[in-house]
């Protein structure tokens, strides 16, 4: 095969493998709680859609959906954008990408691409805004995700749960309702204490009972 038929065979077959490779790979998101989400994002805020089309951004990588929202309100990320107009997703959900509807306000949690773009998937917390439990609203609103993020939160799967270390907030709703979606995640923020350590606060946390939960480490 010449060399000019092997450049030019050359993109196709990439862009041929990367399409393959997000069916073969599949989109698999660990399980956290959603406060983790929030702090390992660049970007958090309530925005509308308005409108999405498919877009490339060369002819060596696969398409991408793109999202034109408006902005409503911003909870994290003031320092990198003021104000985003647009976010990014893969176009198919094996490669995490994520259907938004039109007119809905939602939740957006993304990290912030090597063109200054917005990338939203799967994996990162996005919901529509009236599905979020009024304290989950409350937490962003006050900050308290975001001041939690110096700690620390560790899934627990199965009972009983090693107790956490101070910095740590041991997250039970996997090991005590079998579900992401728990009490903790809907209702509680990981923060902390003026003696430094970290405690759960809101209606989901875990206190007087404690020691049901918690086992030797």
């Amino acid at each position: 095969m010449s060399s000019l038929m092997t450049g030019l065979l050359f993109p196709v077959l990439l862009v041929l493998i990367l399409r393959l490779q997000e069916f073969v790979d599949g989109c698999t998101c660990l399980p956290v709680h959603p406060q983790v989400t929030f702090c390992n994002s660049d970007i958090v805020i309530r925005a509308l859609v308005t409108r999405k089309r498919l877009v490339s951004f060369n002819d060596l990588e696969p398409y991408m959906v793109k999202y034109a929202v408006k902005q409503e309100k911003m909870y994290k990320g003031f320092e990198k954008r003021k104000l985003v107009e647009y976010v990014y997703t893969a176009s198919s959900s094996a490669a995490c990408g994520i259907d938004l509807e039109a007119n809905i306000p939602y939740l957006i949690t993304g990290q912030i691409g090597i063109r200054g773009t917005i990338h939203i998937g799967l994996c990162n917390w996005i919901v529509p805004w009236d599905d979020l439990t009024s304290l989950q609203k409350w937490n962003l609103k006050w900050n308290k995700y975001e001041t939690g993020c110096c700690c620390q939160i560790v899934s627990c799967h199965n009972l009983p749960c090693s107790a956490p270390a101070k910095t740590q907030c041991a997250w039970m709703d996997l090991a005590y309702e079998k579900t992401p979606a728990g009490s903790q995640a809907k209702n509680s923020a990981c923060t902390k204490r003026d003696d430094g350590s970290c405690h759960w606060s809101g209606e989901g946390a875990a206190s007087v009972n404690e020691n049901i939960y918690y086992g030797e480490p």
